[in-house]
């Protein structure tokens, strides 16, 4: 849970279930262990009991490849995740589209009205020969909201990989089958479980600013933390 190289965030709800289950009460527990159980039990579910943080945490484990059959949760409840995810896809994508527009016609307000007015193409042969007859599909343009569903679809039916191996390079080489869930999982995968990462970048400020380098200026100060959280020596 206190990783920083792979996605923490999204194994928070699969280890609480997993937690839950082992205290399950027995009838050889002692009244301590009992207790101890009960107590454990009871602090966990107050902890995660905020149905918005409920909703955030099982998003954010639909989007790993390792916990994303959510087999702790019926199949209503999956759907609905899968559904908000859908939605929010096409919320990301509404407010991406104006800005796209806007900066293509800033950058094309400048170009001479010659440069606008593209030749006409010329028919291949091929084209001219079989073109009548065998047309490119045309009124079947698909919505966002319904390429979207396939790709989860298509996500939702590939297996679940090992829990042992790294999600991000998973994404690394599939996000060119889920584009749009790509980005979603940016997002989200992107969030630390726990706030160990954090506190370790206090401890490295610490170790780079100290008594012999007290005339250290603050921007200074970030680019070193940068670079030592994030270059890798090879």
């Amino acid at each position: 849970m206190s990783t920083e190289t792979s996605p923490s965030v999204s194994m928070i709800i699969p280890l609480q279930k997993m937690i839950l289950k082992s205290m399950t009460l027995s009838e050889e527990d002692s009244a301590t262990i009992k207790d101890a159980k009960a107590a454990i039990t009871k602090n966990l579910k107050d902890r995660y009991g905020d149905p918005d943080l409920q909703d955030y945490l099982h998003r954010s484990t639909a989007l790993d490849p390792r916990f994303k059959s959510l087999p702790y949760l019926e199949e209503d409840s999956i759907q609905k995740i899968y559904s908000v995810l859908t939605r929010e896809i096409m919320e990301i994508e509404e407010q991406v589209q104006p800005r796209e527009a806007q900066v293509a016609s800033s950058s094309s307000a400048g170009e001479p009205e010659a440069s606008k007015e593209s030749p006409p193409q010329k028919k291949s042969v091929m084209a001219e020969l079989f073109g009548e007859l065998f047309t490119s599909e045309k009124g079947t343009t698909k919505t966002l909201s319904q390429i979207t569903e396939e790709e989860f679809m298509a996500y939702r039916l590939t297996g679940c990989i090992p829990v042992d191996e790294n999600p991000l390079a998973w994404w690394r080489s599939n996000e060119h089958k889920y584009p749009h869930i790509a980005k979603l999982a940016r997002r989200y995968l992107a969030v630390p479980g726990t706030s160990v990462p954090s506190e370790r970048v206090f401890s490295t400020a610490g170790d780079i600013v100290h008594a012999s380098r007290s005339r250290l200026s603050a921007e200074n100060v970030d680019k070193l933390i940068f670079l030592q959280k994030n270059m890798r020596i090879q």
